[in-house]
């Protein structure tokens, strides 16, 4: 078992005694990540291809290194990961194992092909279409494929996060990728750190002001916590009326892994969308 792996193992089994209520879903993150931690040997990209003379430009003025479609994946792999983990997710809940079947059904009849799906990771369209027109929840679906294509989705960054000037991106979208943050962190030096929705980066971002409006006036931002949790908070914006949730590793006895602590903080989301605000993407993990 590798070092990241034993990592991960120890901090789930201390969120799921801290968070007893959150068991299944750590059970499921788990497998899950064994399952991921597995092939990561085996990944063997090509480099992203980024021209120099373009990459100032590009920081300059507010565009991400690669689009996501320009993201390199290995089709074959991602179809056995994509396979496994259906497989652990039909024993997850009923819903999963009901959505599970409704896939494994429409692949059975050639309805769909999985390699091209995988392959169309980031196209939403053709993603809705399919949900639609076999019943099965979006949410769900997107969720298994971006699961599936996740260790070569980090690798591809590993490769890429050299090429970033933080002093030249101030936006509150990924400098990599151009996707939304889903959580943010406050470290050691009271930096807040904006961590992307579908790639993982993490790159500064400026502690007073949404991330998705780019609203900047504090009479119009607001944040809150449950009682007794002052490390994870929800940070509220009265302008576009969405939020994100920021962890304070300062407050924590323990590095935090933004997966899991989205996953154990779901009640704030719940907290967060029954006083209006709403997150610019769904938290897959509470599926």
């Amino acid at each position: 078992m590798n070092k990241t792996l034993i990592k991960i193992k120890e901090l789930i089994e201390y969120h799921r005694k801290k968070n007893p209520a959150y068991g299944d879903v750590l059970d499921f993150y788990e497998k899950v990540m064994e399952e991921q931690e597995s092939i990561r040997p085996k990944l063997d990209i090509k480099p992203v291809q980024i021209k120099n003379d373009i990459k100032p430009f590009q920081m300059k003025e507010g565009f991400p290194l690669i689009e996501k479609k320009d993201f390199i994946i290995d089709i074959t792999s991602s179809v056995q990961l994509f396979e496994l983990i259906c497989r652990i997710g039909k024993n997850t809940n009923e819903t999963m194992k009901n959505n599970i079947q409704a896939i494994e059904e429409a692949i059975t009849i050639n309805a769909f092909n999985l390699k091209e799906l995988l392959k169309g990771f980031y196209d939403d369209s053709l993603i809705d279409r399919i949900s639609k027109e076999f019943n099965i929840e979006k949410t769900i679906l997107k969720f298994l494929l971006h699961v599936s294509i996740q260790p070569y989705i980090h690798a591809n960054v590993e490769i890429l996060k050299d090429h970033i000037d933080f002093k030249k991106w101030l936006m509150g979208y990924c400098p990599i990728c151009g996707s939304p943050p889903y959580m943010s962190e406050l470290k050691e030096n009271g930096q807040r750190y904006l961590i992307c929705s579908f790639c993982d980066f993490q790159w500064p971002g400026e502690r007073l002001k949404c991330p998705f409006c780019e609203n900047s006036d504090h009479k119009k931002l607001q944040y809150l916590h449950a009682e007794g949790q002052e490390a994870y908070r929800i940070d509220l914006c009265d302008k576009c009326k969405q939020y994100i949730k920021t962890v304070d590793s300062r407050k924590l006895d323990h590095e935090p892994c933004p997966e899991l602590e989205d996953i154990t903080t779901l009640h704030l989301d719940i907290l967060a969308s029954d006083r209006g605000y709403k997150k610019p993407l769904p938290s897959f993990w509470g599926i």
